[in-house]
């Protein structure tokens, strides 16, 4: 297992998208980003709808080019998907016709999947799903398939792992048990983390960090420290004043 490290380098990163049809006209969807984010490090994306922040997202995936501006990933200037980076999306995108414990094998690497049974179990364990393994993905909740998810994402070993709006479709109370969960799994791993989201409350209460972003073409506004201790309390003073200085970022109209 190779050593995690995780560190990521957004450079400068730009994304047009072409138009597509006569009279169709260019789309900048993001503006010359540049930030690093530290291994082991939680990041949040926050900003408008459709400001860009899953595209940028995509690019950390290495599902997207950027038009201009690289990304690199301890050194290595990313070129592609790769199992060292796991991305969980707002569906958990399960296959309905296998079970849990086959849901969770089947993101490795088809020739690997032989005498894969502790590992199946090490990460059904860690996301808390244990007695569940021979359930099919229609017997689970939401949160319980969200789960199922990032632990098919987590068993490659991954240095990075990606988040597009992953709870966003959860009741709130779920939504709530989720993050403590996500907060359990990043310190026993110790991954770098990065999660797009609409909920500033989400943003604060998960990361080390929170990257505010403007309106397309998005520019990265202003990066809020997040300061305190996990468990965090959501009704402290002082989380509450971190909540209102993001939402007083994404207010502010240029």
């Amino acid at each position: 297992m190779v050593e995690t490290l995780g560190e990521i380098q957004i450079n400068d990163v730009q994304k047009i998208y072409q138009a597509d049809g006569l009279g169709a006209k260019k789309t900048e969807a993001i503006h010359h980003v540049s930030a690093t984010i530290h291994p082991g490090e939680f990041v949040a994306l926050i900003g408008p709808s459709g400001c860009g922040k899953s595209t940028l997202l995509r690019i950390l995936a290495g599902l997207d080019v950027p038009t201009e501006g690289t990304v690199v990933v301890d050194g290595n200037q990313i070129a592609g998907p790769s199992r060292e980076r796991g991305l969980v999306f707002q569906d958990a995108t399960l296959y309905p016709w296998l079970t849990i414990a086959e849901n969770v094998r089947f993101g490795l690497k088809l020739d690997h999947q032989k005498d894969t049974d502790a590992q199946v179990k090490e990460f059904i364990d860690l996301v808390g799903l244990t007695g569940f393994e021979d359930q099919y993905p229609s017997q689970l909740s939401g949160g319980m398939q969200q789960r199922v998810a990032i632990a098919r994402a987590l068993i490659n070993y991954p240095k990075i792992l990606l988040f597009d709006e992953p709870f966003g479709a959860l009741d709130a109370f779920t939504r709530m048990r989720l993050h403590d969960q996500l907060i359990n799994i990043w310190q026993k791993r110790k991954l770098t983390m990065v999660i797009v989201t609409h909920d500033v409350e989400e943003a604060v209460y998960l990361a080390d960090r929170v990257f505010t972003m403007t309106p397309r073409p998005a520019i990265l506004k202003e990066i809020v420290p997040v300061n305190l201790p996990h468990p965090r309390d959501r009704n402290s003073p002082e989380f509450i004043a971190l909540k209102e200085k993001v939402l007083g970022i994404l207010n502010f109209k240029a």
